[in-house]
């Protein structure tokens, strides 16, 4: 009798859906900070309320992660 290894998800239901929601963040902060004279204050404040998001700190580490990983890719390709 053969025995196969059983097929186990890299992640998490919760890593995916953080890793989804923080590269809408990142994408989204991206495309608002890119309009000319856009305030990066205003910018947070938005997303904070709109993510649920409680501190601008946690939103930087947000956006650390998601342009580390974009940067991670970048040097394997």
């Amino acid at each position: 009798m053969e025995q196969t290894t059983p097929q186990l998800r890299k992640k998490t239901a919760l890593q995916e859906e953080r890793e989804a929601r923080d590269l809408a963040v990142f994408k989204e902060y991206n495309d608002l900070v890119s309009i000319e004279g856009q305030s990066r204050t205003e910018v947070n404040k938005y997303l904070m309320q709109k993510y649920n998001i409680r501190s601008n700190a946690t939103l930087y580490v947000i956006l650390k992660r998601v342009e580390e990983r974009y940067n991670a890719q970048e040097e394997t390709v």
